[in-house]
């Protein structure tokens, strides 16, 4: 019996230790600075910053009040920038090791950019012997429209003359985009070359096919002077003779 009450006893203190050590306390601050504690939130805690204690009295949690849409904008702000600037970070990593994979020195980003212009200006040619072509279709068509002059049109010419002007749109609209391709190319490669040369500290070597520019003149080579031939001199009269 006594036994049964000794360990009535320790589990009403286990369970009072229990209760006590899973007690909470939330305060806070209400809009005059007042405190203001409870067992659960108190009403005027609600949308402000609050701690949460233990039942021995330590902080276990705190929570900051909510933001105010200004607030959240700024701060969306600043991650949005911060987010930005990790994957910037992040590319340009990308970009160095590609680099430095991709090029052993600074003559093969030349390499690189000469097949690359090669292959888009093969392109180029075949656009520009297209709009040739259809200029000179364009050219015939308008030398038969002459003939119609003063008189009303055939509606198949209209249509082939419309037809010719948007052919001939379409192929000038086509090489004008591969010579923006080929500068674009030209920009892309300069700009690998610089990065490539400033992460390696190497120097790009003159190219071997680049011709010399020969040095400009600055003065006019000069003629030779031309000596006048000697006139040859009339040889003198012989004195007439003497007749005695």
């Amino acid at each position: 019996m006594r036994l049964i009450s000794v360990l009535l006893l320790t589990s009403s203190a286990l369970l009072s230790q229990s209760a006590f050590a899973q007690a909470r306390i939330f305060c806070c601050d209400d809009a005059a600075g007042r405190k203001v504690c409870g067992d659960f939130l108190p009403k005027e805690c609600q949308g402000r910053a609050y701690v949460e204690r233990d039942g021995k009295g330590f902080v276990s949690r705190q929570v900051e009040a909510p933001l105010t849409p200004e607030q959240q904008a700024r701060r969306d702000a600043e991650l949005a920038k911060k987010e930005d600037l990790r994957k910037k970070a992040e590319e340009d990593r990308r970009r160095t090791l590609a680099l430095l994979s991709t090029y052993s020195n600074p003559g093969d980003v030349d390499v690189a950019r000469d097949k690359a212009l090669a292959e888009v200006e093969k392109n180029m040619k075949e656009s520009q012997t297209r709009l040739d072509e259809a200029l000179k279709k364009k050219k015939k068509i308008d030398g038969e429209k002459e003939f119609y002059k003063g008189k009303v049109m055939p509606a198949q010419v209209k249509m082939q003359i419309a037809e010719a002007d948007t052919e001939i749109k379409a192929h000038q609209t086509a090489v004008a985009g591969r010579m923006k391709e080929m500068d674009d190319i030209r920009t892309k490669f300069a700009e690998e070359k610089r990065r490539y040369m400033e992460l390696t500290g190497k120097k790009a070597a003159a190219s071997a096919t680049t011709p010399a520019t020969p040095a400009p003149t600055t003065a006019t080579a000069k003629s030779p002077a031309t000596t006048p031939a000697p006139t040859p001199s009339t040889p003198p009269t012989p004195a007439a003779a003497k007749t005695n």
